[in-house]
This record gives structure tokens, sequence and C-alpha cells, in this order.
């Protein structure tokens, strides 16, 4: 009788060992998972392959980690509840995160999601205390030094490629840390003023499209303006020359002309001299309608008289 209760004890012993061996040294791996196990703390496996696998009870921990899924942070807010069929997602600003500066001290508030995969199990476990916070922290720095040296404009406008730069960039940051992650996506969400400068911006660029438009009319009445005037010189300066070269012509051929009768004179002055009095006097009188000779020389009472306008006879 004791011997049964002693085979009854040991096989109800061997029953509860195979029991408990069964429920914590078998483990099942799904194919996007892998499992690190750890015996007396030290990584003694990584464990890639699915299905059912075995680890010494007690002994070994195995912490499975999901190498396939896409995790997400957001950045300058927080999901304050998720969607359902009877209402959309609602989010709560993060103030400290979302307010940047960008070049120039102008402030733009943003937010951002940042998507990620584990490709490194045990990386990712033992290199870093925080991988979620590491990453939020080096998505930070990365994007405020990349927002700091866009001018307001582009940060408002070009967000998309702001995130494609900073994409690699957070990459090479994480990989420099040894964190065991791939970013497969950074997305801006948002790239807003701030409700408190809004208002300024918008006096700013009403501002800037008067100026637009005072230039685009200055230029139009320049281009209307000094071809005409380049043209209106154009004539001018030619009619000078045409003036200048006709005088230069002129008084050389008066100088000439002056010089040949000179020349004359000097051969016989007396004759040259009566003839450029007589052609002279051939010049005034042809312009006369009435003539009258006296002779103030005459001698006696007598003053001679000739009227040579038969009109004046009459």
């Amino acid at each position: 009788m004791e011997r049964t209760i002693a085979n009854v004890v040991v096989i109800v012993v061997l029953v509860a060992l195979a029991g408990f061996i069964a429920m914590n040294g078998f483990y099942t791996l799904g194919v996007e998972e892998q499992a690190v196990i750890q015996r007396f703390g030290e990584v003694v496996e990584i464990v890639e392959e699915p299905g059912i696998h075995f680890k010494i009870p007690v002994i070994d921990k195995m912490t499975p980690i999901n190498v396939n899924e896409v995790q997400s942070i957001q950045y300058g807010y927080t999901i304050a509840t998720g969607a359902d069929t009877n209402q959309a997602a609602t989010y709560t600003d993060v103030d400290e995160e979302r307010i940047i500066l960008t070049k120039g001290g102008y402030m733009v508030d943003v937010g951002a999601i940042v998507q990620y995969r584990i490709t490194d199990a045990e990386a990712y476990l033992f290199n870093c205390d925080d991988p979620t916070g590491t990453i939020r922290l080096a998505f930070e720095s990365v994007l405020r030094r990349n927002m700091q040296n866009k001018p307001l404009d582009v940060s408002l406008v070009q967000k998309d490629d702001i995130a494609v730069e900073v994409l690699p960039e957070l990459q090479a940051k994480l990989n420099t840390y040894g964190l065991g992650v791939k970013i497969d996506s950074v997305k801006l969400t948002d790239v807003l003023l701030p409700d408190e400068v809004q208002e300024a911006y918008d006096g700013v660029n009403i501002a800037r499209n008067e100026k637009d438009q005072l230039e685009l009319d200055a230029q139009k009445y320049y281009n209307e303006k000094i071809p005409k005037a380049n043209a209106d010189a154009t004539v001018l300066i030619n009619q000078a020359k045409a003036y200048k070269e006709t005088k230069v012509a002129q008084a050389k051929g008066d100088v000439l002309a002056f010089e040949q009768i000179l020349e004359k004179y000097e051969q016989s002055k007396d004759i040259t001299a009566r003839r450029l009095y007589i052609e002279m006097m051939e010049k005034v009188m042809a312009r006369t309608d009435k003539k009258f000779i006296i002779d103030l020389e005459s001698n006696g009472d007598m003053q001679k008289y000739l009227p040579l306008n038969p009109q004046v006879l009459n």
C-alpha cells in the first residue's frame, strides 16, 4: 500500500514537473517576431525562426520582439482619444515640442510623425534604456537644426522636402547610438504660424505684395519710357551731329572763299575792294523797293537828286 502511494506521488510529481516544463519551457514565435534568450542575464541566443521553441524554465528568460511592426512616435502632440466608428481621434498639443525657430528667428508650430521598425532585437533591448525617448530626442535635434537653416516661407510651404532631408540625418544619428531600428518615414503633419503671429505675418505678406506690385509698375513704366527716351536722344544726337557737320562744312567753305578773296585782294587791292563794294551794293539794292541817289559832294546851290524808281515820279 505504501509503495502504491509512493508511486502515485512520483507520478504526480513527474506530471506536475512535465506540466511546469511544458508551460514554462516551450514558447511559440510568430513570423514577425524574434526572441531574445537570456541565461542568468546574459544573452545566449537570438531566435529568428517562427514556430515552437524550447528554453530552460526558470533559468532562461525569453523576450519576444516584433521586428515587422511599424511603430509610430507623435511629435508636437499626443493622441487624447482614439478614433472609432462614432467620432474622429482627438489630439492634445505638446507646447514644449511644437514651437520651433526658423532662420531669422521666426516661430512656427510643428507637428510630426516618425515611423520605425526594429531591425536588431538585442541592440534595441540593451543598448539604450529608453529607445522611444531616444528616437524622439534625436528627431527633435535633427528637425530643429534643419529648420533653423530654412527661411520662414520655405518652412511653411516645403514641409515634405524638409521631411525628406530629416529622415537620412535621423537614421545616421540613431545608427551612431546602435539602437537597432530603421526609420521608415518622417512626415510633418503641420507647419503653421502660431496664432499670436499670424496677423503680423499677414500684414507682412500684404506689404510684400504691394511692394512687388509697385516694382512691377515701375518696371513697366521704365520699359515704356526709357526706350522712347533713348530713341529721342538718338534722334537729337543725330540731328546735332548733322547740324555740326553742316556748320563745319559751311564754315570751311566760307574760310576757303575768304582765303580766295584775300589772295585776289592782295594781288589787286583797289580793284578787289571796288568789286566787293559793288557786289555788296547789288545785294543791298536788290532788297529795296525805292532807290534814290543823292550827290552829297556836289558844289553850288543845286542838290543832285536821281530817283531810280519810276513810281516816285508819279
